[in-house]
């Protein structure tokens, strides 16, 4: 017969929940910057989108520690425990959690997980983005190089003019 597994108390909760806090508030920044990321995409800000980057890649790994962080208490709990496999997340965790402590866990969970799908999702939503960007920007530099280098006749006239059609002939588009 298997032994009684220890509950959480308050106090491992009240960590846990510290923790899974502070894992939704750099999963919230960092999509503040992913939203930001969007609209400098679709204003072609290329020096806004550098700051952007070098802000992604000073939170990114702040993050990547507090969700490091809370994975390691997680296994701590449930390895005091004799928990593994599934037992050992934030759901396993709660069935062996004392029934007052749950409501903060949960709560800090939910947290965490409305913060990261928000984040997917806009993270989805600017690799869209940036795809179409870069097949406008294919597209254009196809026909520069087709009407331009390949057929340069018809962009001036015999007195070294542009024609009516323009530089190239080529048509800008905006995202």
């Amino acid at each position: 017969m298997q032994k009684p597994c220890a509950l959480l108390d308050f106090d491992d909760c009240r960590r846990l929940g510290v923790l899974l806090h502070e894992e939704a508030r750099h999963y919230r920044r960092l999509l503040r910057l992913a939203v930001r990321q969007n609209s400098y995409m679709q204003r072609q800000d290329v020096d806004r989108l550098a700051s952007n980057a070098r802000e992604w890649a000073t939170y990114l790994p702040r993050a990547d520690a507090a969700r490091i962080a809370r994975e390691r208490l997680l296994n701590r709990l449930a390895g005091a425990r004799d928990l593994s496999g599934p037992a050992a997340s934030v759901e396993g965790l709660l069935e062996h959690t004392d029934l007052t402590a749950r409501p903060a866990v949960i709560n800090a969970l939910r947290e965490v997980r409305h913060a990261a799908a928000r984040l997917a999702r806009q993270n989805e939503q600017n690799r869209i983005l940036a795809e179409f960007c870069l097949d406008l920007a294919r597209e254009e530099t196809e026909i520069f190089k087709r009407v331009v280098l390949e057929d340069p006749t018809g962009c001036y006239d015999d007195g070294a003019r542009n024609t009516e059609r323009g530089p190239g002939g080529v048509i800008v588009r905006q995202a």
